[in-house]
């Protein structure tokens, strides 16, 4: 007797607009129910690239929803050059079709003319995305003290976004827009000499204590000059004792750097990029709230 393998039998297909709203509930119901389908929709509809070939693949068994990758595509100006990345996230399947989450997974890295980034794998998949010749970024976290400075004259900081538009390049004032969407992100710019960048923080904790977990430096150098402005506006206007940054972000090392550890495990899949042009903008880690 031939034993029925429903693996075999589920279908792959991508995700388009119209099936947002079940994938929404599936990942809802087997990935995160602490977002309700409403706030999963609205993450996994998010895209910033003209006509997107598609929103992820799914797997589907007997009309329903037994896996799912989605997707994420943009236009990045990186090195002046325009580049199509594809940020493959909220992967989930079910435990009876598990043996088909590399199809998922295949399905959108054999899309033609696209870089790869995956930011936040679960456990299961690292083998996986090695096998499939993703490299690992270095996930190496400074955590750095916020020691105040008296010296902060030549440095401007913006918060609210008219003013920070009206300074930044148009290179950075497209990425500000594009983020300013998202409530959990927090943006801020800073001006010195007539240069101008900005940061995305997300609000964490470390020891109870509040913590400005940095996830984008638009200007790594001029960053280096402000930090420490940028600090004291973070602990005296915002109470952030600390803050985190991923070294790879950085120009070099900065004073009052407390200890590194690692953090989580994170990938990407180029053939000419190296992982120092690797950001986290325009990934689910700016689109959900993670």
């Amino acid at each position: 007797m031939v034993k029925d393998n429903k693996q075999n039998k589920a279908t792959l297909s991508e995700i388009t607009e119209a099936d947002l709203h079940t994938v929404s509930v599936f990942l809802h119901n087997y990935m995160n129910t602490a977002f309700s389908p409403e706030k999963w929709e609205t993450g996994i509809s998010v895209n910033w690239l003209d006509q997107p070939p598609n929103h992820g693949f799914m797997l589907k068994h007997e009309g329903q929803i037994v896996g799912v990758l989605c997707a994420i595509y943009s236009e990045q100006l990186i090195d002046d050059v325009l580049e199509k990345v594809c940020n493959p996230h909220s992967w989930c399947v079910l435990a009876e079709h598990r043996r088909r989450s590399v199809d998922l997974v295949l399905a959108v890295i054999r899309q033609k003319g696209f870089h790869f980034t995956m930011f936040s794998p679960n456990k299961d998949g690292l083998e996986i995305f090695a096998y499939l010749k993703f490299k690992p970024l270095d996930n190496t976290v400074s955590i750095l003290l916020n020691v105040p400075t008296l010296n902060a004259s030549k440095t401007k900081i913006f918060e609210q976004s008219s003013m920070a538009l009206e300074w930044l390049p148009e290179s950075a004032k497209k990425c500000y827009q594009d983020h300013m969407q998202f409530p959990w992100l927090n943006l801020l710019a800073f001006e010195k000499e007539g240069k101008s960048g900005f940061i995305i923080y997300k609000k964490q904790k470390l020891k109870k204590l509040p913590c400005a977990m940095i996830l984008y430096v638009s200007d790594e150098k001029l960053f280096d000059e402000c930090w420490p402005t940028i600090r004291t506006n973070l602990l005296t206007k915002h109470g952030f004792v600390t803050s985190k940054i991923e070294p790879r972000l950085l120009a070099r090392p900065l004073k009052y750097t407390l200890k590194k550890e690692p953090g989580g495990r994170k990938f990407f899949l180029s053939a000419e990029l190296p992982q120092d042009k690797i950001k986290y903008i325009y990934s689910e880690l700016m689109a959900l709230d993670i």
